[in-house]
């Protein structure tokens, strides 16, 4: 039974591994964002993997020895999570100082000393270096230390989606990837919490980590990372976005620039992101200005292109059109095609990319 739960926590290891290595081959808007979402899951797998060895009773890979191995995985969950969704903001001098880097400080110090007692241990100075640690009891509450330390950063980091849910500039689009992260923020505290829970547990029993109560925390751990796995795959397209935010000075009731007020007539009034043969140069010849210029006035307005700035118009367009009582006689495809769509097959995926649902699926379950 144990052989079959290592197995088990193995191959979730395994598939943590797997999936870094899958993603660090896809194309990512974000670099920045998989380097530390590569942290989290590598470290997480980590753990994972090597007390999945210890129960088939590997204690080398190769000529390295695994026992007391001096990587700081506890220490680096919590913080390569915390990284990697603050880093979905592109506007880093307003999100981070360069005192958030001392979060690495507790990995660094703990992988410094481990790393002292490794050598002390393999190099036959002190074999029982290890049990002697243990009888002091820091390893119990170095238990309870990394867990708060990686459950205050959860909670940070959640602190931080909730502020800027409604500060994120785009569409639908965004703020269903900024609604993504929140989920995977609440399951990842509670697996936290549940590791906490586990760890009073054994240390009420005495199970000395390596029993019946540990297995399971084990198992969490699986789960949790197999279900990582799903997400990573399944939302592969949320996992490394860029976001940037509204100004301060654009959440005031600044005054309309000339440029702004026709950019909004056009859009607002006009709706010329109907016209389905509608380019970059059309609108900015409308608006007195180069393409460049008005499509960084676009990406810095709504954090998003040009082309996806009026799909997703488009959509927004649809979308009411979908709920006006004259419509209902009209097939989706006139409905698409009044919105700017040129085609079935550019709506059906635009539509989908923006909403999560076909135009059918979303006509279905919005009724009118």
């Amino acid at each position: 039974m144990q052989n079959m739960i290592a197995i088990l926590v193995f191959f979730g290891a395994a598939q943590g591994f797997a999936i870094c290595l899958h993603l660090y081959f896809k194309k990512k808007k974000n670099k920045k964002t998989f380097y530390f979402y590569a942290l989290f899951l590598f470290s997480l797998a980590f753990f994972n993997l090597i007390y999945a060895l210890k129960l088939l009773g590997i204690s080398n890979i190769g000529f390295i020895p695994l026992n007391a191995f001096p990587f700081p995985y506890k220490y680096l969950i919590g913080v390569g999570f915390y990284f990697y969704i603050k880093k979905q903001i592109i506007q880093e001098g307003r999100i981070f100082s360069k005192l958030d880097y001392l979060l690495f400080l507790p990995a660094i110090l703990y992988g410094l000393l481990r790393t002292y007692w490794y050598i002390i241990l393999h190099s036959g100075i002190d074999e029982d270096i290890f049990w002697n640690v243990y009888k002091s009891g820091f390893f119990v509450y170095n238990e309870y230390v990394y867990l708060i330390f990686n459950l205050l950063l959860t909670i940070s980091a959640i602190r931080f989606l909730k502020t800027n849910k409604t500060q994120i500039r785009g569409f639908n689009i965004g703020r269903k990837n900024w609604e993504w992260f929140l989920k995977f923020s609440y399951a990842f505290i509670t697996i936290i919490v549940l590791n906490m829970a586990l760890a009073v547990i054994v240390h009420i029993v005495g199970d000395n980590y390596n029993g019946t109560v540990y297995i399971i925390l084990l198992l969490l751990n699986s789960i949790y990372i197999y279900w990582v796995g799903f997400e990573s795959l399944t939302h592969s397209k949320f996992l490394f976005n860029r976001f940037t935010l509204k100004t301060q000075k654009s959440d005031k009731s600044e005054i309309p620039t000339p440029f702004s007020l026709q950019f909004e007539h056009h859009i607002n009034d006009q709706e010329i992101f109907t016209n389905k043969n509608l380019k970059l140069s059309d609108l900015a010849t409308l608006v007195n200005t180069t393409d460049k210029k008005l499509s960084l006035y676009i990406h810095e307005s709504f954090g998003v292109s040009f082309s996806e700035y009026i799909n997703q118009l488009r959509v927004e367009k649809v979308k009411m059109l979908m709920h006006t009582e004259e419509q209902k006689k009209y097939t989706l495809l006139a409905i698409a095609e009044k919105a700017g769509f040129s085609s079935k097959s550019s709506f059906n995926a635009v539509f989908k990319k923006v909403t999560g649902v076909t135009p059918t699926q979303y006509r279905g379950t919005n009724k009118y």
